[in-house]
């Protein structure tokens, strides 16, 4: 019993700077619900408590050992932790320096905050997650919350036009990935978790399988997307320019660092008999994208 207990704390210790955040947003949302009177200065000061305590614990548990909770599906490790801090900090410079650009446009400043955490938190399980069901999950939560804050100004016409071309645009890299871990699970024999995944590819002797290579090209060109590579990039500049200023402060960071995360676990763990596939497509990608 005694070590059941331990486990349970040991495994919710892991996603503690997550849960961290999850509660602040509980808060937020109840507090904007009960009060009459919309003190946006509270709300600002839970969500930026919440983000610094969750800062806190990622340093705390700097040099912890790694280690994979939840029945597989997370895993936390210094290279993660990195991701995971980055991301949280974006948060932290973003909203302060948007209070002002939201008072001035009188746009509402609660749903701004639950938006940005909300993302934050799907960005931060994405960086640790290890499971092909849990990182779409993930990665969906990170991206419908930027469909939102790229449309946060629905007055704005330019904002309209951001929001349909970013969520069409997400929507096809979203179905062709997630295509991409379908192909994979089934060569696998039925695993998700990753280090299962490729355990099944062996065993099934389909590593070197065209399929596998589809899977591949799936999962880069979904990916792609979510870090604007060429030449999956023609959304970005409607979308940075239709979006309001906070947003785009955002949107150029965080969903970049956690696709940065997914994109160097996912292949080095998945795909270790095609480096040099990957390895050639990837680096054609990263020198058009600095020239392009």
């Amino acid at each position: 019993m005694k070590l059941e207990l331990d486990l349970s704390f040991l495994y919710g210790s892991t996603i503690l700077p997550e849960c961290i955040l999850i509660v602040c947003l509980i808060i937020i949302l109840i507090l904007d619900l009960i009060s009459e009177e919309k003190d946006t200065s509270s709300l600002y000061f839970i969500s930026l408590m919440g983000l610094l305590i969750s800062i806190g614990l990622l340093l705390f548990q700097w040099n912890e050992k790694p280690i994979i909770s939840f029945s597989g599906n997370f895993q936390t490790n210094s290279f993660n932790r990195i991701f995971r801090l980055l991301i949280a900090l974006c948060s932290l410079l973003c909203i302060p320096l948007s209070v002002e650009y939201i008072k001035r446009t009188k746009m509402p400043m609660t749903e701004f905050i639950i938006f940005v955490l909300t993302a934050t938190i799907g960005g931060m399980f994405l960086c640790g997650a290890n499971d092909l069901i849990t990182i779409f999950v993930a990665l969906e939560c990170l991206s419908l919350c930027s469909y939102l804050l790229s449309g946060y100004t629905k007055k704005d016409v330019r904002s309209n036009e951001a929001v349909m071309k970013y969520l069409l645009m997400g929507g096809i890299s979203s179905s062709i990935l997630a295509y991409g871990f379908s192909w994979l699970y089934g060569l696998s024999g039925g695993e998700t978790q990753l280090q299962e995944v490729i355990n099944g590819l062996i065993n099934t002797r389909m590593y070197n399988s065209s399929g596998a290579f589809i899977g591949l090209i799936c999962i880069i060109v979904g990916i792609g997307f979510k870090l604007s590579l060429v030449p999956f990039h023609q959304w970005t500049p409607d979308v940075y320019e239709g979006s309001p200023t906070p947003v785009v402060a955002f949107l150029s960071v965080a969903p970049k660092v956690a696709g940065l995360a997914l994109v160097t676990r996912i292949f080095n763990i998945l795909f270790p008999f095609s480096l040099d596939q990957w390895h050639f497509i990837l680096e054609i990608l990263a020198i058009s994208s600095m020239i392009l």
